[in-house]
């Protein structure tokens, strides 16, 4: 396995650090501080620099998702993706309904009572 072999571009488009640090939100001197623990490229004594798939990684790397969600997204996961219409939306706690099964409230009156 290649050293990149994560890396997808068809035409690979470099960002320096702050560029990298706009798409992700964050600082420059983050990505600077940091830079030993995240995937990027260096080219001698230049600066290292970031393709679009290192930014995915870096963003994959520090993303958090709190247990009660990914059990949500695992049974999401599991779907039909053609569409099945009779499948059950599992109950969440307390036998509630999950929060996937929730539907907005109509809408209110806008007409003015004289």
């Amino acid at each position: 396995m290649s050293r990149r072999a994560y890396c997808r571009c068809e035409a690979v488009r470099n960002y320096s650090y702050d560029e990298a640090a706009a798409m992700l939100g964050c600082q420059p001197q983050w990505l600077k501080d940091n830079v030993g623990k995240l995937p990027r490229q260096k080219f001698g004594h230049a600066p290292a620099v970031f393709c679009i798939c290192e930014i995915a990684l870096i963003q994959q790397m520090h993303t958090v998702v709190p247990d009660n969600v990914a059990e949500l997204l695992a049974g999401v996961g599991s779907a039909d993706p053609q569409g099945d219409d009779d499948h059950q939306v599992p109950a969440g706690e307390g036998g509630r309904p999950a929060l996937a099964s929730l539907v907005p409230a109509p809408g209110r009156s806008t007409r003015k009572v004289s």
